[in-house]
């Protein structure tokens, strides 16, 4: 089973109890940086990433790749389904000269929104092929392929970024599967762009507008093509085989101002006219192509002295520009607010990386939120609408992994163990990403390919999640209603004391302890409540059930605080999770809270007993038991 079918993990109890946990792990991250270490590997950061796939992400599948991937892309959907959808994949197989490079065209089969089993989404093996993922065709490419890029307006033809100064251009449709072909000889691409006098190795860029196709390269060029003259001969829509004629294509217009290798390029969305390009001098040049081949805005020393790898300009909101740097640092810069001169700074500057960002990209669907990745192993979205509170201190400057009340910071995928060489938003599916990392080694293999959607409780609206939880606020809070009277038999010997004394130890009173962890309490399970059972001779005992209703009554009077509490610090878990941060060794610190509604005997935050927090109606024992060790991991 794959995980396909529509599963109970959003009904009414499963979707209690995941937010319940969710709450837990929350409370506990927030707590701030107090009690909490570093993981002392960067396989238990791992491991402890693992533990909340569940509450982290809506779907997550993850795939082993036999050789690296320098670049991945998503294709167009193919066919829709009920609860899935497939989409074409594209990724670039660099290999150590036993088998020839490869332009890889795969299908997925990306499960649709709350769809995914929890169980299947977190039990996973690193070192196997994922059923989702399916290989379709294979091109053998000249030369490895660093960079790849497709066509908007025929997404079906891809431009290929090689060590060579020289772009080729594939219609996927048409070109021969090479797959197993026992010809090593490479394949004969549709088109081959020329222009540039060195190597052009990663600076690509696609416009929306218009099929123009603009790169950099070690000759300090921004090299322009329009591929409307060829716009046949790439047409997805022809059915023809491809003849392996090889044709050129000259440039339309080279753009000269930068003064060592351009590591990137971007269009403005939606323009023709309009680029920017980031080079290891340094510099952010803006270019408008109805002025001339020279920038009309020049930013130098962009990140200080620090070379600058890419660069990208935003959909939703055409004033932000971002660009990541080799020293790790990212920025936000609002283009109107720049100077000609090279006057202004960055409206943000982000520290948080620990490695060189190698990939920066606007959310296709989401204005002013974006994501990085890098060196680091992480993959970072970061939300600019969100602000500091009041009071708040500011941003460490260059202190690293300091950043964890960063109000920015919303999310930190962590699922990679290498760098994070690429990563793609879907453009057909709001927050799912698709990323590869380059995992040399032995145990891994080449590289890890991993698609992965976000919780929508961590990027929605605070007030829509208290809406959806309110369904649930009984199972979240842990409110259960006083049990129905047991008939006693005839002959029973209970006295009024023995009736009342369960009920009177099961509500928490300030001077309650939670049992510690080892100790002979805590090994006893709880006494069962004679609430609501009735007395001998069949007479009921009602002043005690009064006044548990009572009690019950006041607590669900304050669920609503009680809720507001459980939901707050979203983004903080998130973040958390992706720094990897875990308790210490103190037993009771890693027991974890949460707030729940008080009588005027309980203390407000108060801890709660593991069997509490874990147990309630209709759980069975496995996911209790799953729960329970999530919860005593983090």
């Amino acid at each position: 089973m794959l995980g396909l079918e529509p599963c109970l993990r959003f009904d009414c109890v499963a979707t209690a109890r995941r937010a319940k946990l969710f709450a837990a792990v929350r409370k506990r991250h927030s707590l701030g940086d107090s009690g909490m270490v570093e993981p002392k590997s960067e396989e238990e950061q791992y491991n402890k990433w693992k533990l909340l796939i569940p509450y982290l992400y809506d779907w997550f599948a993850n795939h082993n790749l036999t050789w690296p991937s320098l670049s991945c892309r998503w294709g167009p959907i193919v066919e829709q389904h009920t609860y899935k959808q497939k989409q074409r994949l594209y990724l670039s197989e660099q290999t150590d000269g036993s088998e020839p490079n490869k332009l890889v065209i795969m299908n997925a089969d990306v499960v649709k929104p709350r769809v995914a089993s929890a169980d299947v989404i977190q039990k996973f093996n690193p070192n196997n092929k994922n059923a989702l993922i399916k290989q379709y065709k294979t091109i053998y490419h000249p030369g490895e392929v660093n960079k790849i890029r497709e066509c908007p307006q025929h997404p079906s033809v891809v431009v290929t970024h090689t060590d060579a100064p020289e772009l080729f251009a594939w219609s996927t449709e048409r070109q021969p599967n090479r797959q197993g072909d026992k010809d090593k000889t490479a394949s004969s691409p549709d088109l081959e762009l020329v222009g540039h006098t060195d190597t052009a190795a990663f600076a690509l860029g696609m416009c929306t507008s218009e099929p123009l196709v603009a790169s950099g390269g070690s000759d300090t060029n921004v090299v322009l093509w329009s591929l409307a003259d060829h716009v046949t001969n790439l047409s997805v829509h022809d059915q023809g085989t491809f003849d392996g004629k090889r044709e050129k294509l000259a440039s339309r217009l080279t753009l000269q101002g930068h003064s060592d290798n351009v590591e990137d390029v971007v269009f403005q969305p939606g323009s023709s006219t309009e680029l920017a390009s980031v080079a290891d001098d340094s510099s952010l040049l803006f270019w408008d192509t109805r002025s001339g081949v020279a920038p009309v805005l020049r930013m130098g020393q962009a990140h200080g002295e620090s070379d600058l790898h890419v660069v990208d300009w935003s959909a939703l909101r055409p004033e932000l520009v971002a660009t990541g740097a080799a020293d790790g640092s990212l920025k936000v810069w609002d283009k109107r607010k720049l100077a000609a001169d090279g006057g202004g700074h960055a409206l943000f500057t982000f520290n948080h990386h620990t490695g060189a960002v190698l990939r920066a990209e606007w959310s296709p669907s989401a204005p002013g939120v974006l994501a990085s990745g890098g060196e680091d192993r992480r993959v970072c979205v970061w939300d600019l609408e969100k602000t500091a509170a009041p009071g708040a201190a500011p941003e460490p400057g260059l202190e690293k992994r300091a950043g964890r009340s960063i109000p920015q910071l919303m999310f930190s995928h962590a699922g990679h163990r290498a760098s994070v060489v690429d990563f793609q938003w879907n453009p057909h599916d709001p927050w799912t990403f698709m990323s590869v990392s380059d995992d040399v080694s032995d145990e891994l293999g080449g590289g890890t390919l991993q698609l992965w959607r976000v919780n929508d409780l961590i990027y929605r609206e605070e007030a829509e999640v208290l809406a959806e939880l309110e369904k649930h606020r009984d199972h979240i809070l842990n409110i259960k209603e006083a049990p129905a009277p047991k008939p006693v038999g005839k002959g029973a010997k209970r006295t009024l004391e023995q009736a009342t004394a369960a009920p009177a130890a099961a509500v928490p009173t300030a001077s309650t302890q939670p049992p510690q962890e080892g100790s002979a309490d805590a090994q006893q399970p709880a006494a069962p409540s004679a609430a609501g059972e009735q007395a001998s001779d069949g007479q009921e005992t009602t002043g005690p059930l009064a006044a548990q209703e009572q009690t019950l009554q006041n607590a669900t009077q304050q669920q609503q605080p009680g809720l507001a509490e459980a939901s707050a610090h979203v983004e903080a878990s998130a973040q958390a999770a992706g720094n990897g941060v875990q308790a210490d060794g103190d037993a009771s610190a890693a027991r974890s809270t949460v707030t729940v509604p008080h009588s005027d005997s309980q203390a407000i935050g108060a801890p709660v007993p593991d069997d509490q927090i874990m147990t309630e109606a209709g759980s069975n024992a496995d996911e209790a038991a799953d729960m329970q060790t999530a919860a005593g991991a983090l």
